[in-house]
């Protein structure tokens, strides 16, 4: 189940809830995407760069904090930006990252981030791009062999089955994305790696296949000229046989 922080709320009810997601999360099998049990009404989507004509009140939120290192290891993250539901979340089990000898905190941001000049090649863009951090003294920290973690983004409503890709060494690819349905227009995917993360919409359009009948045609063709070539040589024949 997907968090979501809203500093607006009492910090009494903002810990508990994040301890309660947390542990929920952590609960369930490691292999799914977390689920968010928000509110039905999904507010409008808010871009890092309005496109022209959009008057939206508000930028998006972003996180950015520091999170206690617990006897050398990384603790439970469970992270989401403060729109409802949030335009990004980060979801890991505690130890998932390996944090160098003598940290004492780790750094947990998700970030606007400016499109890559290449753009992906099978598809648009949908939404925001966002850059998803986990560093400690400024280093970004890798995933432990075997730990995954889950990122979830939400996308400007209405797009058809969007995926998420990341982008890294020069190329976008494609992540294992699930929709979460309890989430308007949300998508999940397990990572192994964090960075710059985007939905993208699809450009491939089904080839439409249009019944090729020529075989048809020469068959046809060919039954009329033997039953004309037939009819002919009957017609000889009986005239023969009259003389």
């Amino acid at each position: 189940m997907l968090g979501s922080r809203s500093r607006r709320r009492p910090a009494a009810v903002l810990a508990a809830g994040a301890v309660l997601l947390a542990v929920a999360w952590l609960a369930g099998p490691a292999s799914q995407p977390a689920l968010y049990d928000g509110l039905a009404t999904a507010e409008p989507y808010r871009y890092c760069q309005p496109p022209p004509g959009d008057a939206q009140q508000k930028p998006p939120s972003t996180i950015d904090h520091n999170l206690p290192v617990v006897n050398g290891q990384s603790p439970a993250i469970a992270d989401g930006t403060e729109e409802q539901p949030p335009q990004a979340e980060l979801l890991a089990p505690a130890n998932a990252f390996a944090v160098p000898p003598g940290a004492v905190t780790i750094r947990v941001a998700i970030l606007c981030a400016p499109s890559p000049r290449l753009l992906p090649l099978d598809g648009r863009l949908d939404g925001n791009v966002y850059q998803f951090v986990v560093s400690a003294n400024g280093t970004p920290l890798a995933l432990r062999p075997g730990q995954q973690v889950t990122v979830v983004l939400r996308g400007p409503a209405g797009t058809p089955n969007p995926v998420l890709e990341r982008f890294a060494d020069g190329q976008w690819m494609r992540l294992d994305t699930q929709p979460l349905g309890t989430s308007p227009d949300s998508y999940a995917a397990n990572v192994t790696a964090l960075g710059t993360i985007a939905l993208v919409v699809s450009n491939a359009v089904v080839p439409v296949v249009v019944p090729d009948h020529t075989l048809v045609y020469a068959a046809v063709a060919v039954a009329a000229v033997a039953l004309l070539a037939a009819a002919t040589l009957l017609t000889l024949r009986g005239r023969s046989r009259r003389r």
